[in-house]
């Protein structure tokens, strides 16, 4: 009798632990699950800090540019004179904008950096033109949308600020690439200057 109720004892004894156990690793995974849900709103809410910190600096930086590129292409041609213009960048450098001009004439290739806010010549450079060159065409500016236009069918098509432009000539037609970015990831969205459609997007990991 005393042996059977030993054993009564000790299952219920070891019953009770199991229980005790299964308590336990339920609590452990609820704190587990607990601390992952935590975790991933916090990351979230970062992402989401990062990416307004990150488009409010491209806001900033653009406001900085007071030349318009009317302004930088007529200091580019007292510079150099009326020749054809290869391409058209509008892009940061350190906390500010500068415009860079590619343009040619018959025998030479000229290049100027021009501050986007003083509108003042900060490097120029001209060297002789390639063979292989003489014979390409310059940008046709003739009913191309102006940057604000670009910038606005880039942000709506990307979902971000633009900031970054460039407008060349390709294959007898005129682009604009435009780099939009949404704090976290950039986009370069190509624009047929003309005829105002998308031809293109590419996607990157912001690199800023």
């Amino acid at each position: 009798m005393k042996k059977t109720k030993t054993i009564k004892l000790v299952s219920t004894a070891a019953l009770a632990a199991m229980l005790c156990l299964g308590a336990t690793a339920c609590s452990n995974k609820e704190s587990s699950h607990e601390t992952t849900t935590q975790s991933s709103k916090q990351s979230s809410a970062e992402k989401r800090t990062d990416k307004v910190v990150g488009e409010n600096k491209t806001k900033l930086k653009t406001v900085d540019i007071k030349v318009s590129q009317t302004e930088a292409l007529n200091k580019f041609e007292q510079k150099f004179g009326k020749i054809q213009i290869k391409s058209i960048d509008l892009k940061p450098y350190g906390n500010s904008y500068v415009y860079e001009i590619d343009g040619f004439s018959k025998e030479q290739e000229h290049t100027a950096e021009i501050d986007a806010h003083t509108g003042k010549i900060t490097h120029s450079h001209s060297e002789h033109l390639d063979l292989d060159d003489r014979h390409e065409k310059g940008i046709d500016l003739n009913g191309v949308i102006s940057r604000q236009e670009a910038s606005k069918i880039a942000e709506k098509h990307a979902h971000g600020t633009s900031k970054e432009w460039n407008l060349e000539e390709d294959n007898g037609k005129t682009y604009w690439d435009v780099k939009v970015s949404d704090g976290t990831k950039s986009h370069d969205v190509k624009i047929d200057a003309h005829s105002k459609q998308v031809v293109e997007t590419e996607h990157d990991d912001d690199d800023d």
